[in-house]
């Protein structure tokens, strides 16, 4: 069984704090907040990254093509003390529509998701005082069809590196299971403030298309991380049958992928760490 070494959740681009209440894509001070304002999405940042999901949409091989956007507030007291008023980021998101679907990858049952927020009846009021900022977290999950190419499913992240520009969007980028090969997701985290160079793409896409191939292998994930380098990252694996044969055989395979050298987990078919 393939377990999970972390839910994939988005991350945290850029705090920014604005008097309109806007989370933008540069830097900028603290002010001293008296009241809520709800924070929007800059509209230059928002158009990005609009672009970039419809881009990926109309790729070749892509079956679908999701991406949740969430605004986030934080209010600090002058002592430097989180007050943000519980639940403030699920009322300001509750209209945000429907969460992107989760990985493919089944989850570890010792390592379960956590229940959303419970959204507020009204919008709670933060301290008096109190300072305010601003950001937001982007979200892309994307599903390429089951006999897509590893060239189709490389092309995705580097199409997005150059319509982006922020170390917080998020990739989750999926191969379902198909004849002759198992599912498949790699996440890129943080990596989108560059150039995704096609071979690093491309390394990626086909080391994981020739392991999702490869006898006694029953599920695959994978994380890039901020440095690009595959080797910093992780590759989750499920192994079956339970034998040493099987194990040998897979980390064979690896040594000739993009993979060889990353941080290898996982488990065998009955559970046993290999």
């Amino acid at each position: 069984m393939l377990h999970r070494t972390a839910a994939v959740t988005a991350a945290l681009v850029i705090t920014l704090v604005s008097v309109t209440g806007c989370a933008a894509g540069s830097g900028g001070s603290a002010s001293s907040a008296t009241g809520a304002a709800v924070p929007q999405l800059d509209p230059q940042v928002a158009s990005s990254l609009n672009d970039a999901l419809r881009t990926v949409q109309s790729s070749p091989g892509v079956a679908s093509a999701t991406n949740r956007i969430e605004l986030h507030q934080r209010y600090t007291a002058a002592d430097g003390t989180d007050v943000t008023p519980p639940g403030l980021d699920a009322w300001n998101n509750r209209d945000a529509g429907p969460a992107a679907p989760p990985p493919i990858g089944a989850v570890s049952p010792d390592d379960p998701r956590l229940p959303p927020v419970p959204t507020p009846s009204a919008r709670p009021a933060p301290q008096a005082g109190a300072t305010e900022s601003h950001s937001f977290s982007s979200a892309f999950v994307v599903t390429m069809d089951p006999d897509a190419t590893p060239s189709e499913a490389a092309a995705v992240p580097v199409t997005m590196a150059e319509r982006l520009a922020w170390t917080g969007v998020t990739l989750t980028l999926q191969v379902p299971a198909g004849p002759g090969h198992v599912l498949t997701s790699v996440t890129y985290s943080g990596t989108f403030d560059q150039r995704i160079p096609d071979e690093t793409a491309l390394g990626v896409a086909s080391g994981l298309a020739t392991l999702a191939a490869t006898p006694g292998i029953t599920g695959l994930e994978a994380s890039i991380p901020q440095t690009l380098r595959v080797d910093y990252g992780s590759l989750t694996i499920g192994v079956s049958p339970a034998d040493d044969a099987t194990l040998a055989r897979v980390r064979g395979m690896i040594d000739g992928t993009a993979f060889a050298g990353t941080t290898l987990h996982g488990s065998f078919g009955n559970g046993a760490k290999p």
